[in-house]
């Protein structure tokens, strides 16, 4: 009984289609376009760094949008290559006329002259001091800000997308004539479920009774911070022989790369902001025959709400510089 009824309606529906063109001349839409017709986008709007909020009003009758997020990254320092913050994009609903917060990540700033460079805008951790004389020991750079979209407020909580910033290299310790000991560990990407863990810096000579390079920092995940890298060890030190431990990521903010006490010759690279910030990278050990170099500071996490669909999260798919947000609706 059910496949007549349906043959008839479909028979139905031909009689239908085929008076239809022989009174105006033209064909009837057919297949999946006549059903579910294609979105096309209205319009875009894109957010580039500023270092402040930014905000985007919901245009008139607008139910949902698509939002791609790149957050920042760090770049390279003189002996070691930067990283890339994370991509996100995906489609949330919304409401016609409200207001959402925008916040796009800035790139995390070179260490120079022995300081730590300074974290990126929106939770990149501070890179790790090192000691400026003689003999070199170079700051690590400062870790990527995350680019989050916020709706409903302005808090942490109201977050619905967020793209993870990348972690800073760590320092290297060189002499003044110009000869270096040893590289900075390179910064984990940012983005993904996890961000990327720090590489631990390394050095060129080798000695089998202790590991002078710091260690490199965790990636941010979904539910906590990443832990900071292992501080280098010194030979023949009076007081532990432990360089500094990178500081542990937080909600939002990365940590700082590990510096300054009396057993560290270089700085840790500062962590990428992120959903949850990475860990920052260990400080570098500082003894003659050896001497470390920082490790890398971690990713920070990239976060989408359970709502939003057509979700794409890509680890280092971002920016090596700022970040940057595009709207479309």
């Amino acid at each position: 009984m059910k496949r007549f009824a349906y043959a008839l309606y479909v028979t139905s529906i031909g009689i239908a289609a085929a008076v239809l063109t022989a009174c105006t001349g033209s064909s009837s839409a057919t297949g999946s376009s006549a059903i579910m017709p294609q979105i096309r986008t209205a319009g875009s709007q894109t957010f580039d760094y500023t270092g402040g909020k930014q905000t985007f009003t919901v245009p008139s009758g607008v139910t949902q949008v698509k939002i791609v997020a790149s957050g920042a990254g760090s770049p390279s320092n003189e002996h070691t290559p930067g990283s890339t913050g994370g991509s996100v994009s995906a489609t949330v609903p919304v409401t016609s006329g409200e207001v959402l917060a925008v916040y796009v990540g800035g790139a995390g700033a070179v260490g120079a002259s022995g300081s730590g460079g300074s974290g990126g805008f929106n939770g990149g951790g501070q890179g790790g001091s090192g000691i400026y004389s003689g003999s070199t020991g170079s700051g690590g750079n400062g870790g990527g800000g995350a680019s989050d979209v916020r709706q409903g407020g302005d808090l942490l909580r109201d977050r619905i997308i967020v793209a993870g910033g990348g972690g800073g290299p760590g320092g290297s310790f060189c002499y003044n004539t110009g000869y270096c000991y040893a590289g900075g560990g390179a910064g984990g990407a940012g983005g993904g479920d996890v961000g990327g863990r720090g590489r631990s810096g390394y050095f060129v000579p080798k000695c089998n009774c202790y590991y002078p390079d710091g260690a490199g920092g965790k990636g941010g995940t979904q539910t906590a911070g990443g832990k900071g890298g292992r501080g280098g060890t010194s030979c023949c030190s009076s007081s532990g022989g432990k360089a500094a431990r990178g500081k542990h990521g937080t909600l939002k903010r990365g940590g700082a790369g590990g510096c300054c006490h009396g057993d560290s010759s270089t700085g840790g690279g500062g962590a990428g902001g992120g959903y949850y910030g990475g860990g920052g990278g260990g400080a570098g050990g500082f003894f003659s025959s050896g001497p470390g170099s920082g490790g890398g500071g971690g990713g920070g996490s990239s976060y989408v709400e359970p709502s939003a669909t057509h979700v794409k999260n890509i680890q280092g798919g971002g920016a090596s510089g700022n970040g940057q947000i595009i709207i479309s609706w």
